[in-house]
């Protein structure tokens, strides 16, 4: 079905201007129009994402009509709603942002106003939050439940990282990296699994104390001897052994992890290049 079919689609939006307007006007603004364009366009966009996934969405038809593909899809923003708001309050009970007010303010104070206030029939494609705390998947291309959707499992996922480690190591490490942490716009779970894959390479325990000299120098040596792109493969294989090792080899957490290692590998180069891999390894020594 083509999203651009004015014929069929615009029957669809004066349907919702009158769900809008209770039926009681045939006129609305065109800034409102547009809206509930939106509002169609999105979920009709859900219900092709469904056929992609497999999802059992298909219908019998070669072709189906915009009016079942909205009805099919306004099902499938409902159901996902409910789905995230599950995933929200299993997550929110253990959570924990570290101190970080951010995170806090983002994940704990904020989500919950989505789920009060979002609107499945008229406004879907907006997601009322600005998602201030920042998470390692890409976001810009997202809106409405699906970028909150993905947020949240972004958020539990982190999560699952940094219950593993003792909170007192956490705080080290965020200490470590700014003394003013509470109030930076930064991804914990990042900066934890930074040091930790730092501690790795240099053949170091997971622990607060600092690098010995013999530490510092195999972690040098370990970023001089590679290339940029053999750094990251390299991190990418310490990350699939601490999966397999502490989280019974959770390939999803390990491949939302994988995301920031690109940027964390050019990072150690720079580090070794400026001399300033003390700032790029938290941990490296004391502050």
């Amino acid at each position: 079905m083509k999203k651009d079919n004015m014929e069929e689609l615009l029957p669809l939006v004066g349907e919702l201007a009158e769900k809008y307007t209770g039926k009681e006007s045939t006129s609305i603004t065109y800034e409102k129009a547009r809206q509930l364009m939106g509002a169609v366009l999105y979920c009709i966009r859900e219900y092709e994402v469904g056929l992609e996934q497999k999802e059992g969405l298909i219908s019998p038809d070669d072709r189906v009509e915009a009016k079942a593909a909205y009805r099919l899809g306004y099902e499938k923003v409902l159901e996902k709603v409910k789905e995230t708001q599950a995933l929200y309050n299993h997550i929110i009970g253990d959570f924990n942002s570290y101190g970080n007010r951010c995170y806090y303010d983002t994940f704990a104070k904020g989500l919950p106003s989505f789920f009060l206030y979002y609107d499945p029939r008229f406004t879907p494609q907006d997601h009322l939050l600005t998602l201030d705390y920042p998470v390692l998947c890409p976001m810009n291309s997202l809106r409405g439940i699906d970028a909150i959707h993905v947020y949240v499992k972004s958020i539990g996922l982190e999560q699952t990282l940094l219950g593993k480690f003792p909170e007192e190591y956490i705080f080290h490490v965020l200490k470590a990296y700014s003394a003013d942490y509470k109030s930076l716009f930064i991804n914990i779970a990042s900066i934890v699994l930074r040091n930790v894959l730092g501690c790795r390479m240099a053949g170091k325990g997971i622990h607060t104390g600092k690098y010995t000299d013999e530490e510092i120098k195999r972690l040098e040596n370990c970023i001089n001897c590679n290339t940029a792109e053999e750094l990251e493969r390299y991190l990418k294989e310490l990350t699939d052994e601490l999966m397999d090792i502490g989280y019974g080899n959770n390939e999803e957490l390990g491949e939302y992890l994988k995301k920031d290692l690109h940027d964390y590998a050019f990072e150690l180069k720079q580090g070794i290049k400026n001399r300033c891999l003390d700032r790029i390894v938290a941990t490296w020594g004391e502050k």
